[in-house]
């Protein structure tokens, strides 16, 4: 993972997000995490729409357009942000059975964080020289390409691209969801994302203790497993940015708060929790983020609360005996056990040239064979149906913890605001966790923590923004 920033040529309000990971879901449940990141790239473009319900409505487009054939060479840019490993699969598996596949066109994988890819768009509309250009992007941030009228709208090669693409069927209509709002289809889903917690089955073992089904007996059985072997066990993504703030937002939804207000009785109930929790996170916490997981086996640490289920095939390939390692949806909240959903989407900048070459590597990312190799190789999601015929016996517990991850998912909003709260949930947890303030502090921290935002609204977009904000408009989205 690059750990480079770049400025970025605002179209809103925002600061750059850093890499997420992908999960892995059974076809039963990927509906929800179509359905999820659909909805929340709607609400980055409608900062004053909220829940809306999907209508009923029909595939409107009259135009279908066939690219002709690829005859000449042709080098597509594609840009995604992916970890090391993942990039090398991507590099050295999937683009050469594509290039094998069309060789005259060549893949140029260039691999940036996902704001860097939004720079990188905007500069290569800016100059007016886009090229054959196809981009991953995260579904958080999509909203601002949307927001820049800076995607092509894909509707008139849709039906090729999904050539031979059994997509769910919820994907079928969420596809027409997409063009009743947009008059367009400017992005197809690509995969999803969704934590869970992991743990050091052989010391559960030993001790005979089972996985935490709730808060209570989470923080018993941490206090257990320091007594017995010394060491405080929970790993907690504490290193700041974007691995902070996700991991927070899910621990105050399933305490009952609204994550983006900061102090209503839920986001405290979740930080004053925490505190206490925080006596039993392994010192290395305060870097902990989306790639930390191998603590988890050499004894630094016994439990990841939460992270992310790629980790599974990348400690599988590098030799783990994986009947050492638990993983579970984790322990279930005071008010629920939802869980948040993440992923990335498919797009091309508007005036890219060679669509017919682009049309080709998307078809191919989506193809059957594609999207199995997604599932075994790293763990991601498909969209396509067919790839969860008959995968391997060894990844089905993986496939179960996620199904009932997925029973009660949710999004999170991406308004354009989104780092700025990022931002200030950073100072909130390093002050409260971090630093220890005083535990009687933790409301009136909070409270500032809601003056912040409030204010930031006020100044860079209106009071109507901001009265809805403090009102609990925006927050989790519900598929």
């Amino acid at each position: 993972m690059k750990s480079n920033m770049r400025k970025v040529i605002p179209l809103l309000p925002r600061v750059n997000y850093k890499k997420a990971v992908r999960g892995i879901a059974k076809s039963v449940v990927i509906g929800i995490v179509i359905v999820i990141i659909v909805i929340g790239a709607v609400a980055a473009i409608e900062l004053t729409s909220h829940r809306t319900t999907p209508p009923s409505v029909t595939n409107t487009s009259t135009t279908t357009t066939t690219p002709p054939p690829v005859t000449g060479n042709v080098t597509i840019t594609y840009f995604d942000d992916l970890s090391q490993s993942e990039a090398s699969v991507m590099q050295n598996v999937i683009i050469p059975q594509f290039e094998k596949e069309y060789p005259n066109i060549h893949i140029n994988y260039v691999d940036e964080g996902a704001t860097d890819i939004v720079k990188s768009v905007e500069e290569l509309e800016l100059s007016g020289n886009v090229g054959p250009v196809i981009i991953g992007e995260d579904n958080l941030v999509i909203g601002e390409l949307l927001n820049g009228n800076y995607l092509m709208n894909l509707t008139p090669y849709t039906s090729e691209i999904l050539q031979n693409v059994s997509l769910i069927p919820s994907m079928v209509s969420l596809v027409k969801y997409e063009q009743s709002v947009y008059h367009g289809e400017f992005f197809i889903p690509l995969r999803g994302n969704i934590p869970l917690v992991w743990y050091n089955a052989t010391l559960f073992q030993e001790m005979g203790i089972t996985p935490p089904q709730n808060w209570s007996q989470l923080m018993q059985v941490a206090s257990e497993i320091k007594a017995k072997t010394g060491v405080a066990p929970i790993m907690f993504q504490g290193h700041g940015g974007a691995s902070t703030y996700t991991e927070l937002y899910q621990w105050m939804v399933q305490a009952g708060g609204n994550p983006f207000l900061f102090n209503d009785s839920g986001d405290v109930l979740a930080f004053e929790y925490l505190y206490n929790l925080s006596n039993y996170f392994t010192p290395g916490y305060v870097h902990g983020y989306w790639g930390s997981y191998k603590g988890l086996l050499s004894g630094e640490y016994y439990m990841i609360d939460y992270q992310w289920p790629y980790i599974y095939s990348t400690m599988a390939s590098e030799g783990v005996n994986m009947s050492h390692i638990g993983f579970y949806p984790g322990p279930v909240g005071p008010a629920n056990g939802d869980h948040l959903v993440g992923g990335d989407v498919l797009a091309i900048p508007k005036g890219a040239t060679d669509i017919p070459a682009l049309i080709d590597f998307a078809r191919f990312l989506l193809s059957t064979q594609v999207q199995r190799d997604f599932i075994i190789y790293l763990s991601w999601p498909a969209v396509n149906q067919q790839a969860y015929n008959n995968l391997p016996s060894n990844i089905s517990a993986l496939y179960k913890a996620e199904e009932e991850a997925m029973s009660n998912a949710f999004f999170r909003e991406p308004v354009p605001w989104i780092t700025v709260w990022g931002q200030i949930a950073d100072k909130v947890f390093d002050t409260i966790i971090v630093d220890h303030a005083p535990y009687s502090q933790i409301p009136s921290i909070l409270g500032q923590a809601n003056q912040e935002m409030y204010n930031y609204l006020v100044q860079n977009y209106n009071t109507t923004v901001a009265q809805q904000y403090e009102q609990g408009v925006y927050g989790p989205l519900y598929g």
